[in-house]
C-alpha cells in the first residue's frame, strides 16, 4: 500500500508525501535507537553517525515539505522572482 501511495504522489507531483516519509523515519529511528542506511546503525554503538543520519533526514523532510507546499520558497531556491 505504501509503494502505491508513494508512486501516486510522485505521478501527481506531491513530493511533500516523501517529506512525511522522511519525517516518519526520523521519529521511528530516534524512538528505537537504530537507523538503517546501508546497514543498521545503533545509537549506543555509533552515536555520531546515528545522529548525523537523523539530522539529515529531518532537514530533508523539512525542505521537501516546505518547498513543495510553498511556491515562494521553491522560486527562491530556483533563483526566480516568481
Amino acid at each position: 500500500m505504501g509503494i502505491v501511495v508513494l508512486l501516486g504522489a510522485t505521478v501527481v507531483n506531491w513530493y511533500w508525501v516523501w517529506g512525511l516519509l522522511f519525517l516518519y523515519w526520523t521519529v521511528v529511528s530516534v524512538g528505537s535507537g537504530q537507523v538503517f542506511v546501508v546497514q543498521t546503525v545503533r545509537r549506543d554503538e555509533n552515536p555520531y553517525l546515528f545522529w548525523a543520519v537523523n539530522v539529515l533526514w529531518l532537514i530533508l523532510a523539512i525542505l521537501v515539505i516546505v518547498t513543495d507546499l510553498s511556491s515562494g520558497v521553491a522560486s527562491w531556491l530556483e533563483g526566480t522572482d516568481g
